[in-house]
């Protein structure tokens, strides 16, 4: 009896600290929910303001320490959307539950599953956009070849024209719906930035 007890109690430990590491989405935190989208910027110079940071926690609200954490940025496979080379899209959390990214790239998604968040294999964040300055277009869907990995005049234009009509559009870097001064500030931070060779 007491060699069943202590089975009983070693499967509670065993399951108890597997449960630990799974993602509870509703307790997790990422910097990226008030625009409801990714933004990727050329890294030469690294644009801070395309820097975020997720906490992984699970359904007891604990932080979980070393949870692998992937990005996956849709669009790669029919060129709407380009990382400049070497980007770090999987990264591991800290003690605090804590990781950072700041992905560079260029282009423009806007549909389903464009961003997908996954820590431990559970997505813990779906986002319907990824834009970037890094984009010769003014729709507001995203095209394929619209970027060159670097925010240059024909990006400009493209902003520029999007900025006039005042209407959402791939350049609307907060996703709030309309071409406005905080969108002007974000490109005119980012131009001259380039893709690292």
């Amino acid at each position: 009896m007491k060699r069943l007890i202590f089975v009983f109690c070693a499967l509670a430990v065993v399951a108890s600290a597997a449960f630990a590491d799974v993602p509870d989405p509703s307790k997790c935190v990422c910097t990226l929910d008030g625009a409801n989208r990714l933004l990727i910027v050329p890294n030469n110079p690294v644009y801070a303001g395309a820097t975020f940071t997720l906490t992984i926690k699970n359904a007891s609200n604990q932080t979980i320490n070393n949870a692998t954490v992937e990005v996956l940025v849709g669009g790669l496979t029919d060129s709407k959307t380009h990382l400049c080379a070497g980007q770090l899209t999987t990264g591991t959390t800290n003690a605090q539950g804590i990781v950072v990214f700041n992905i560079g790239g260029g282009g423009c998604l806007k549909a389903a599953n464009a961003c997908v968040i996954r820590a431990n294999g559970t997505e813990v964040r779906n986002y319907g956009a990824v834009m970037s300055p890094d984009y010769a277009g003014t729709d507001n869907t995203g095209q394929a070849n619209r970027w060159n990995m670097q925010v240059n005049l024909a990006d400009f234009s493209s902003f520029s024209a999007s900025y006039a009509a005042g209407i959402a559009s791939c350049h609307d870097y907060d996703n709030n719906g309309v071409m406005a001064l905080g969108d002007f500030s974000v490109f005119g931070s980012c131009y001259g930035k380039t893709c690292t060779q």
